[in-house]
């Protein structure tokens, strides 16, 4: 996210807890994840004419014992903050088999809804979200969906909630919109972009989740074929030139692809927002998904014939940052970011590696097309803007452990962005010691590329977190160059 160790206790305490809480529970009705087959379907509808809210309905293949929870989110990966979705949510009903209604209670403290009483069955369970109250409430652009004059942009955890127990269910998903406005669900990027309606299939909620549903005329779309397809849509209330921003973007993508060296998604799609910022809200913030991002940003950022010189390298690193994260930490992976918790913020030990280490890859990857002195410049500009963030931090953050720092910034990255800013910028400079000290002793012929595409690959045969140990072992041999007394120093060594 470009807003852009307590270990020794909090991870004990958490696994007393967890199993303190498996001791009470009756096994039989709250602790056990149900027994569930078949897939979930999920139907959202926006009638048009202004209203500010959609429509979800949420319908289960195979009816559900009652009583089950709907959950909303107040929590999505890479946000590092606390939304709660659940106060847009509005008109809860639930139906059973034989369409008969269900009571659905709301928690008193968390996002959840009680559906149903023993001894009856699930079918359906619908709800409404108000957008346009979210968008006054969160003044937040990234965290917010949005309903504007011939546009709706929606963040799929923004929306979307799901039946606990039911996360790891296949998904299909419908949209339906006005009839003549244009529909996308970027779980999709490939497909023709419909007027009226759009479907799609999705592995399980995650992937719902993390994706977005962009329509209505006021939506301007590119497609651009590559390595990796890139679809661009544009939704801008002021002067954009939409199809040289598609080529901004297509660069990006092209580098990264090119720079972390495999395919892992066949298309990315880019939803960019071009706001006239309301009264007391903060723009000009991007957010990753898994192989999106939503970059909703001021009219002044828009590409025209009135921009700045350095505005193009400006857009190509925003692009390039977020897209990075779709193979860091999307694929690859530290303590604490899988598997995700919906409901609250996970604490996660590794927010460095993430947020420092992307941003180094996506730098690096732009790099890789700029010609010598340039690049050199330009590397070196970024690393001072990042010292002066160290230099500028307050005594308490200094001494912080890394583990500690990620572990504060799990909550208040953005909130409290002296968190944020600290922990990407360590990851950033350890990132670019480690590749400094790789390409002096290997005489330019290694680079931390070699580490970052030896940690995908890892990943993808373990499919679990990395440790930090493990991080830089892989790193060390993939290269030939030991680079653990750097990781070292930067994970326990005070600053100054």
């Amino acid at each position: 996210m470009a807003r852009q160790n307590h270990s020794g206790i909090v991870r004990p305490i958490q696994v007393l807890l967890s199993a303190f809480l498996l001791i009470l529970c009756d096994p039989a009705k709250v602790c056990a994840a149900p027994s569930r087959a078949g897939s979930v379907a999920y139907e959202l509808r926006y009638a048009g004419a202004d209203d500010p809210r959609v429509s979800l309905r949420i319908t289960v293949e195979s009816p559900l014992p009652a009583p089950a929870a709907l959950v909303i989110p107040r929590s999505y990966p890479g946000g590092y903050s606390f939304v709660r979705y659940d106060d847009f949510v509005e008109d809860v009903n639930a139906s059973s088999p034989d369409g008969k209604s269900l009571e659905c209670k709301k928690d008193a403290d968390g996002p959840r809804w009680a559906i149903g009483q023993e001894g009856e069955r699930i079918s359906r369970i619908e709800y409404r979200v108000n957008v346009g109250r979210m968008e006054d409430r969160i003044r937040d652009s990234v965290d917010s969906s949005k309903i504007r004059k011939n546009y709706v942009g929606l963040l799929g955890y923004s929306v979307f909630g799901y039946i606990d127990g039911l996360e790891q269910a296949p998904v299909s998903l419908q949209v339906d919109g006005p009839g003549d406005w244009p529909v996308l669900s970027t779980l999709d990027a490939r497909a023709t972009v419909l007027k009226g309606t759009a479907k799609a299939q999705a592995a399980n909620y995650n992937i719902l989740a993390d994706s977005q549903i962009v329509m209505g005329p006021g939506v301007q779309f590119r497609r651009l074929p590559g390595k990796i397809d890139l679809l661009v849509a544009v939704f801008s209330e002021g002067d954009e030139d939409v199809d040289a921003e598609s080529k901004l973007a297509r660069v990006a993508l092209d580098r990264v692809q090119e720079y972390f060296g495999d395919t892992p998604f066949p298309a990315y799609a880019v939803l960019l927002e071009l706001l006239r910022p309301r009264e007391g809200h903060d723009y000009d913030f991007s957010q990753e998904h898994d192989t999106s991002g939503t970059f909703s940003l001021s009219v002044d950022r828009a590409t025209n014939a009135h921009s700045a010189d350095s505005h193009d390298y400006s857009a190509l690193l925003n692009y390039a940052h977020h897209m990075a994260h779709s193979w860091v930490p999307k694929r690859v992976w530290g303590v604490g970011y899988r598997p995700f918790n919906w409901e609250l913020p996970p604490v996660i030990e590794t927010i460095w590696f993430n947020e420092g280490f992307g941003r180094y890859a996506g730098m690096q990857a732009l790099a890789a097309g700029l010609p010598d002195e340039e690049r050199k410049a330009r590397r070196e500009r970024e690393m001072m803007r990042t010292r002066g963030f160290l230099d500028a931090a307050p005594p308490f953050i200094e001494r912080m452990p890394l583990t500690l720092l990620s572990q504060e910034a799990s909550f208040l990255y953005a909130s409290d962005f002296r968190t944020g800013k600290n922990i990407f910028g360590r990851g950033f400079l350890m990132a670019a010691e480690i590749d400094d000290r790789i390409q002096a002793q290997t005489g330019g012929r290694k680079s931390l590329r070699d580490g970052f595409r030896a940690l995908l690959a890892w990943s993808a045969k373990n499919q679990r977190a990395l440790q930090v140990e493990e991080m830089t072992r892989i790193i060390s041999e993939s290269t030939g160059v030991d680079v653990h007394d750097i990781v070292a120093r930067w994970m326990e060594a005070p600053l100054r």
